[in-house]
């Protein structure tokens, strides 16, 4: 810990704010907190730390946030939070230890601080926090293929940002047509509005927006329908009449995804990262060897060949592994056999992937006993990953400690409250034990008068009762006397009777016997004398007594006094018995909320005052434990945040998105021994940094061979552009290329040493006709397949099948443009005659799949299909969740998938399909047919010389596995009635 120590010259005023007043009352009072910062800071042991805005001070148990005051002589108190493993942590990096003999002093307005004698002492802690600064480590001195390696990222994330915010300002405002309120299940109290927008240009989900007449009601899209519909949610209630019935929303300018990935590459130039060898890993393909376990062994089924070796090495591998995972290779089961074993030997894994649908498919499969929380959004997850959110974690835990304080907190009322029961019968007991003791008092009293009277009224007697008496103890002794010889001659006389039945001492022990026996008789002989002379002695004793019982009862004096001590008696005997009765109410009280030995009543009065200590001893406790119970039942929802905290690191698996491991306030300064980052061939290297820099190692999954990371057209052009005009050098405008288009996983697979990358290389997915064009297509022949087999059905003899358009005149079968959409940006493109047939055969086969989903290229397309379809099915969910375009659909499968090229015309341009990595993700969704729809005459006349060579290879392979029909043979059939093919 780096700590410099200040001793501030003189007093320090704080004004705790009325907010601070409202959050400590009544737990912790301003006035206690600022006497706890004096403490510390007398005793030179006050840490504190500035950070950007304000200066915070650390008590034993809270975090102060203090504010200068615009004349600079004191502080305001603006916030206070219990101290929590965070903040151990920043304290760990550096801190300042404040010394002050002069005291801090709390004052309730700015005006009451005496001018001219308090002070911040700021320009001096500034100076001290420096100092710190200077003690700490000096960053590494990087290599300069790194610095050069960390400045083009910067300038790709600059680029990137300064395009994105620019395009941001200039989006014209979204006009809506009309809004309604909409009922949203939710713990806050925002307003949440629907916004049917007067053209199909919705924002994406999550951006910010706000009325654009009114920047002060802000909210972000929750949710986007059919490109035509948006629901909002407002950072505050929102009254109905406030929102205007036709208006416009105005997007709010972002960059909090490029701020998250220039705090990842500057935290890798400063060093401050879990994993300090992480820029060799991405630059210098520097890793270290390993040896598997060959012992290792998942929880669940993994196939012996690939899956097995991607979880043995993932175990082992002490810095990088990647795993490539085609279709259907089972990568998702993979990736949760590997999380489930690195958390049961103790390891905190990070899940993550660049979209909130990838990181939930992997918590779908996760083992129950493996703690798990998500983290981010919850209107972009899925249900089983909202039940994971930690703030649910919270709320069940809360519930859970509810529930199971609930019985004790009932047995325990009797001890709470002004007037409670416990209490009452503390009261009770003390009384009653006050009663007996005046009782034995008052006995005790007439007893001696009582004493006196007897001995008057015996005195005519005396001496024969004393004869009496002597005689009886005589009597008694010579009894007692003879009863103890008696005893020792039936031992003595067993003893030698026992040895003399045999041995050659047999006859002497029978003589020894017959003398004790002797012996033995001679005693119970003169006992029978002296037992008769007992008796007479205790008759005539008896007799005595009666005769003075008798004279006492005759004397009015001594008959007087005897009424007089039975009735104390009484009432000592009724004391008593309610004591018992309070002492056994009090036991069984106090025994059913904490452990306490058996209840014994005593006879004595001091036995019953040590048990009536004991008893109030637990009461008190219980009485204790019955506020702190109902002080923490009740205060249990204030501590969320903390809660939240706690679940969030005490958590087994972490999910999150990239960004989002970075942009939420929970995993702030949290480090991860493992982070599993799945579809890494889809994230882009500043984005795949974000988590990277917070693992001592990774795992990255994914394929390159789908879908790349997303590139914006203009940002493109701008990396084509410095290597046009010769802004850079060749090599780093050409690396600044490689950043742009490829993902870290394509650029690191294939160069890292082949211990540390492995392919998932069987596909359970795909019918064998589907996956044996993948494998050739894709993986070059090496991908397996193992399929039960399917496809067919009522309408194609092969579960890999063609609708070819070609056939139908070019007028026909041409595609239209259509504005925005070429996936996002760009003109669009429709094709009326591939959406009538993609309409009609899914109305068919929709009733023997209802299992399946459109793929298109082009959003207009595909909302062309989801009209055709809402007209023939009329599920408007159904086919809103099952037609999209190719980038929705990685990573999901369905029995039925229908692809549609929508591309047809007479130059052969194919626009972005010519990105071959887009084919392979929509064709390899499908587990039991697929069938493509489209012009061959354009797609296999393609100028793209990829595509083209592609395309004609697939038709090669229909044509010896699949079946490739006529779009006017499918029309026939499905004009006709229902039956297959002939």
């Amino acid at each position: 810990m780096t700590t410099v120590r200040v001793s501030l010259p003189g007093p320090v005023a704080v004004i705790p704010s009325q907010k601070v007043r409202d959050q400590l009352a009544p737990q912790l009072r301003p006035a206690h907190l600022v006497e706890n910062i004096n403490r510390l800071a007398r005793a030179g042991a006050l840490p504190a730390r500035i950070e950007e805005k304000y200066l915070a001070v650390y008590t034993d148990t809270h975090v102060a946030g203090l504010y200068v005051t615009p004349l600079g002589d004191a502080y305001r108190l603006g916030w206070a939070a219990p101290r929590g493993f965070r903040d151990e942590e920043r304290l760990l990096r550096g801190a300042l230890l404040l010394g002050c003999g002069a005291g801090w002093h709390e004052y309730h307005h700015v005006g009451d601080v005496p001018r001219g004698v308090m002070s911040s002492h700021m320009a001096l802690l500034r100076q001290a926090w420096a100092d710190v600064g200077s003690l700490r480590p000096p960053p590494p001195r990087l290599p300069p293929e790194h610095t050069e390696y960390l400045d083009l990222m910067e300038q790709v994330i600059d680029a990137g940002r300064d395009i994105e915010v620019a395009r941001q300002r200039a989006e014209p405002p979204i006009h809506y047509r009309r809004r309604e309120s909409t009922r949203e299940e939710r713990r806050s109290v925002s307003g949440v509005y629907e916004f049917h927008l007067a053209r199909p240009t919705a924002p994406a989900v999550g951006a910010v927006v706000h009325l654009a007449d009114q920047p002060e009601l802000r909210g972000k899209v929750i949710r986007v329908k059919d490109a035509e519909v948006i629901v909002v949610r407002f950072d505050s209630a929102v009254d109905y009449g406030r929102i205007p019935a036709q208006g416009a929303l105005t997007v709010m300018p972002s960059d909090l995804v490029f701020r998250a990935q220039a705090d990842a590459v500057a935290a890798l130039r400063r060093g401050e990262v879990t994993n300090v060898e992480l820029l060799r890993w991405l630059v210098d393909r520097r890793l270290a060897p390993f040896r598997v376990d060959p012992m290792a062994r998942p929880r669940g089924t993994l196939d012996p060949d690939s899956q097995l070796l991607a979880f043995q090495r993932a175990l082992a591998v002490p810095d990088l592994l990647l795993i490539l995972g085609p279709p259907g290779t089972g990568k998702t089961r993979t990736i949760t056999e590997i999380a489930a074993a690195c958390t049961a030997r103790g390891e905190r894994v990070l899940v993550t992937s660049h979209t909130n649908r990838a990181v939930d498919n992997v918590l779908e499969q996760l083992p129950e006993d493996v703690q798990t929380v998500r983290v981010g959004n919850e209107d972009a997850m899925t249900g089983r990953a909202r039940d994971l959110m930690v703030e649910n974690h919270v709320m069940r835990a809360r519930e859970e400690v509810l529930a199971a304080t609930e019985a004790l907190a009932s047995r325990l009322v009797v001890f709470a409250g002004d007037a409670e029961a416990a209490e009452r019968w503390m009261t009770h007991l003390t009384d009653s034990l006050d009663a007996a003791r005046a009782a034995d008092h008052e006995m005790a009293g007439h007893a001696t008068a009582l004493d006196h009277v007897v001995r008057r009224v015996r005195a005519p007697i005396a001496d024969r009762l004393a004869a009496t008496e002597a005689r009886l103890k005589t009597a008694w002794a010579a009894a007692d006397r003879l009863h103890d010889r008696e005893g020792h001659w039936e031992r003595r006389h067993a003893q030698a009777h026992e040895r003399a039945t045999a041995g050659p001492l047999a006859f002497s022990y029978r003589w020894l016997a017959d003398r004790r026996l002797s012996k033995l008789r001679e005693v119970r002989r003169r006992l029978v004398p002296a037992r008769a002379e007992l008796a007479d002695a205790a008759g005539a004793h008896d007799a005595g007594r009666a005769e003075v019982d008798r004279l006492v009862a005759a004397d009015p004096e001594a008959n007087g006094l005897i009424r007089v001590r039975d009735a104390a008696d009484r009432r000592r005997q009724e004391a008593v018995a309610e004591a018992n009765r309070a002492a056994e109410m009090l036991w069984a009280m106090v025994s059913g909320v904490m452990p306490v030995p058996p209840l014994d009543l005593p006879d004595d009065l001091p036995t019953w005052d040590r048990l009536r200590g004991q008893l109030g001893t637990s009461v008190m406790m219980s009485r204790r434990r019955a506020s702190l119970l109902a002080e923490w039942r009740a205060g249990i929802g204030d501590a969320e945040l903390d809660l939240q905290r706690e679940f969030v690191r005490y958590a087994d698996v972490v999910a999150a998105t990239c960004i989002g491991t970075a942009t939420s306030k929970l995993l702030a300064d949290l480090e991860f021994d493992l982070a599993i980052v799945d579809e890494a061939g889809q994230i882009s290297t500043p984005n795949l940094l974000v988590p990277l820099v917070r693992a001592r190692r990774c795992i990255l999954v994914g394929d390159h061979m789908q879908l790349p990371p997303y590139l914006d057209d203009e940002v493109r052009e701008w990396g084509e552009n410095l290597a046009r005009d010769g802004l850079l050098p060749p090599a780093a405008a050409q690396e600044i290329g490689e950043l742009l288009g490829r993902s870290a996983f394509e650029r690191l697979y294939g160069t890292v040493p082949p211990d540390h990358q492995v392919m998932l290389a069987v596909q359970r997915r795909m019918p064998r006709q589907v996956g044996e064009f993948v494998s050739a297509a894709f993986y070059d022949g090496v991908l397996r397949t193992e399929h039960a087999g399917g496809g067919g059905g009522p309408l194609f003899t092969s579960p890999f099948a063609m609708v070819d358009t070609a056939d139908r005149p070019a007028g026909e079968r041409r595609e239209r443009p259509a504005g925005r959409g070429e996936d996002g940006s760009g003109r669009g493109w429709v094709n009326a005659l591939e959406a009538d047939l993609i309409v009609r055969l899914v109305t068919r086969d929709a009733r023997h799949h209802k299992d399946w989903a459109v793929i298109v290229p082009y959003r207009a397309q595909a909302e062309r299909i989801r009209a055709g379809l809402r007209g023939t099915l009329g599920d408007g969910r159904q086919v809103a969740d099952n037609v999209g375009t190719v980038d929705s659909f990685q990573g999901g499968e369905r029995d039925l998938i229908i692809y549609g090229f929508t591309r047809s015309n007479p130059q052969g341009a194919v626009g972005f399909l010519k990105e071959l990595r887009r084919l392979n993700v929509a064709v390899s969704r499908a587990k039991r047919q697929l069938v493509l729809v489209g012009d061959t005459t354009t797609l296999s006349a393609a100028r793209d010389e990829g595509f083209r060579h592609l395309v004609r290879r697939m038709l090669d392979h229909l044509g010896r596995v699949g079946d490739r029909r006529s779009s006017v043979e499918v029309l026939a059939h499905l004009d006709g009635p229902e039956g297959e093919f002939l």
